[in-house]
């Protein structure tokens, strides 16, 4: 008899012997169908030996080849791009270096640039407050000017004119009238003429020649004979009839006020009209020269003022 542990042995055997059964059952139903599998392999290997598999086999070679060029090319096409892709990133940042350079050199320029128009409006500013500066020194220089030039006319006595025109009116209507001014009527500056040297007629020697009007006479003009003579003679005689005036004598009457007389008869009028202004102007003579004089000094110091501020 078998002991109990040999039968459970040899029940395990028998278990595991019915298991490997089934799995050599399953390999049986593989093995079919590997066979099968390799029947058409070598059915179509059979069909493959044709000419016109062949004629396929070797298109598909020359096709794959191809394929394999194409793909090498692209290969190289895509590492071509990649160094193609760095050269321009190192290209784009040279780029970026230059035109940040560019952009500072601009800056430079321009910032320069309005340095240079900040300078030149100050130095035209400056050029325009020294020309305005010496305007207004010319300015001053001849308000000053003008100020002594008045202050030195305010010296002479005032109604000068009036009255050297009134007396050479009166001189010219009444030649007997006589300028009662002992002095002159304008302050004598040195710029008169004078006689600057006497000929001694003793020392000279030869006939003396005598003007016409001290010939008396011994000087006797030329006759002028025939026609014309009498023509010139008659056109020469002035019409007697007539009362004329100079026209400097007509600018002074203008000038003063006086109506201009129109014949001998108004003569005496205009005479006692220049004389009757003739008083007045120097009895107010020395009030009107005390008026013009302290209004010229005022001036003067007015101008003065405002030249020192």
């Amino acid at each position: 008899m078998m002991k109990l542990v040999d039968e459970k042995k040899a029940l395990n055997e028998i278990s595991n012997l019915r298991k490997q059964k089934k799995l050599f059952a399953g390999f049986e139903q593989q093995q079919k169908l590997i066979d099968e599998n390799k029947a058409k392999i070598k059915e179509i290997k059979d069909s493959l030996d044709t000419p016109e598999a062949k004629k396929l086999s070797e298109e598909y070679n020359t096709l794959q080849a191809e394929l394999d060029v194409i793909k090498a090319e692209q290969n190289t096409a895509r590492e071509n791009i990649g160094k193609l892709r760095d050269e321009r990133t190192k290209l784009k940042a040279e780029k970026d270096e230059k035109w940040n350079a560019l952009k500072a050199l601009r800056d430079d320029y321009f910032t320069q640039k309005k340095a240079a128009a900040a300078y030149e409006r100050e130095q035209r500013a400056k050029r325009a407050e020294r020309d305005a500066a010496e305007r207004e020194k010319y300015a001053k220089e001849k308000r000053m000017e003008r100020a002594k030039a008045m202050l030195a006319e305010a010296s002479e006595p005032a109604f000068l004119e009036e009255i050297r025109r009134a007396n050479s009116l009166l001189h010219f209507f009444d030649p007997s009238h006589q300028t009662v001014e002992k002095a002159p009527l304008v302050a004598n500056k040195g710029l008169g003429a004078t006689d600057i040297r006497k000929v001694e007629a003793a020392d000279l020697k030869g006939v003396r020649l005598v003007r016409k009007e001290d010939r008396d006479d011994d000087y006797l003009p030329a006759a002028k004979k025939g026609k014309k003579g009498k023509k010139s003679k008659a056109e020469g005689a002035a019409p007697s009839g007539k009362f004329n005036l100079p026209p400097a004598v007509m600018d002074d009457c203008k000038t003063l006020g006086i109506s201009l007389p129109s014949s001998a008869a108004d003569v005496p009028a205009a005479i006692e009209a220049i004389k009757a202004k003739l008083d007045t102007w120097k009895a107010n003579q020395e009030a009107e020269t005390k008026k013009v004089r302290f209004l010229s000094i005022y001036r003067l110091l007015l101008f003065k003022m405002i030249c020192t501020n």
